[in-house]
């Protein structure tokens, strides 16, 4: 694939997967710590998602700073200030102090917050029949790291103990160095992405309650029923009598799906349309969740791979159809996006955490089918939309250009 041997884009997609990859760890360190500190499941889910609800409201003014003073900067100076910061909570978590943890991690927010925008937005500087394909591969490594994240936190908890942890950065010191020297510094538009009309025919839909209420509700519910099905899955397990490694590895597996996902999904999106594949794999998605908790005493991990799958496969195609449907540069709609992702995975984190307290952790997950019902509900009420064919004709019409 002619997208592999984009080297801008490469790097930038092994920074995203040592970002996401100390992001993951946050559910496993606050399950480890969850006992010795006496956390309850809403003390839980509030430290979760404040790290997430921080990212989300600064992700907007990123993306326009990004728009504005270029992107190289930003992106190697965020993923290195993320790993420090996640580094700290394994430390302060030791001192038991929940308040200070709950700072650390805000901090640590800062720097996911700047990495994503100028991220999605760099990821999309392709030709505009690859725009989905180049999103994919990008969020495809942010998903492995958000997969191998657990598996690494459970094994350096279980075979060396919290105090090590810090140790990991080390691991990510090249890609940082790689970032500051392969990430373009500004935006950078191709011939095929400067179509007037096409702009202007996206900022007039963008205008349309009729296409952004859905598109709203959409990015909100499906954001919250992943967020609320990783955050408790580690504690679900943890509370069945897992060691660090296997609830971690329980949630690497979740993820290891939606990293599948993801990298199916643009295709699949290109072939037989964005809402069709958006809107059918959070179908599918509901009877997973359904029947996840119900399989305690035997073997959960294909089910897990499956839930993660149906999850993933709309998170690419939901951030290049809002890229083209907001207004403003990209590095803006992205943090716009992502942002509003993250703060509404965080707001539904804290309700799921609350259900847990009242109801169980089985009941918390299983709800989460009723929410992704619900996003895919919304996915129907938007345009119709075959990017990969109109690209084509386009260029077939005019071999020259």
């Amino acid at each position: 694939m002619r997208l592999l041997r984009n080297r801008s884009l490469i790097v930038l997609s092994l920074g995203h997967m040592f970002l996401d990859l100390f992001s993951s760890v946050v559910p496993v360190l606050l399950a480890f710590f969850s006992v010795p500190m006496g956390l309850s499941n809403a003390q839980l889910a509030t430290a979760a998602s404040l790290y997430n609800f921080v990212s989300s409201l600064l992700q907007p003014a990123f993306g326009w700073l990004t728009d504005r003073l270029g992107s190289r900067w930003i992106g190697t100076l965020s993923l290195l200030w993320t790993m420090i910061f996640i580094s700290g909570v394994a430390v302060i978590g030791q001192r038991g102090d929940y308040g200070i943890l709950l700072g650390a991690l805000s901090m640590a927010a800062l720097g996911s917050a700047a990495f994503h925008p100028q991220g999605a937005m760099n990821a999309t500087q392709v030709e505009e029949r690859l725009r989905t394909t180049g999103a994919s591969i990008f969020f495809f490594f942010g998903n492995l790291g958000l997969m191998s994240g657990p598996l690494v936190a459970g094994f350096i908890l279980k075979s060396f103990g919290p105090d090590m942890f810090p140790l990991l950065v080390l691991a990510g010191i090249p890609v940082v160095l790689l970032t500051a020297g392969s990430v373009p510094m500004a935006e950078q538009r191709l011939p095929s992405q400067s179509a007037v009309g096409e702009a202007v025919a996206s900022r007039r839909a963008a205008l349309k309650l009729g296409v952004l209420i859905p598109l709203t509700g959409l990015i909100a519910l499906r954001s919250w029923a992943n967020f609320g099905t990783t955050t408790f899955l580690p504690k679900f397990y943890q509370e069945l009598g897992w060691d660090p490694t296997r609830y971690g590895a329980v949630a690497s597996l979740w993820m290891l799906g939606t990293a599948v996902g993801n990298v199916a999904g643009g295709p699949l999106a290109d072939r037989y349309g964005r809402r069709l594949v958006v809107s059918l794999s959070l179908m599918m998605m509901a009877p997973v969740m359904l029947a996840l908790p119900l399989v305690r005493p035997n073997d959960p991990f294909p089910l897990i791979v499956l839930g993660g799958l149906t999850s993933g496969l709309s998170f690419s195609i939901i951030m290049v159809l809002a890229q083209s449907l907001l207004p403003g540069g990209r590095g803006l709609a992205s943090g716009f996006t992502m942002g509003f992702m993250f703060a509404s995975g965080a707001l539904g984190n804290v309700i799921n955490g609350w259900l847990a307290d009242w109801f169980g952790l089985s009941i918390s997950l299983q709800s989460v089918a009723l929410v992704a019902l619900g996003a895919a509900a919304c996915a129907r009420f938007l345009p119709r939309t075959r990017p990969a064919k109109p690209a084509l004709e386009t260029h077939a019409k005019h071999p020259s250009r």
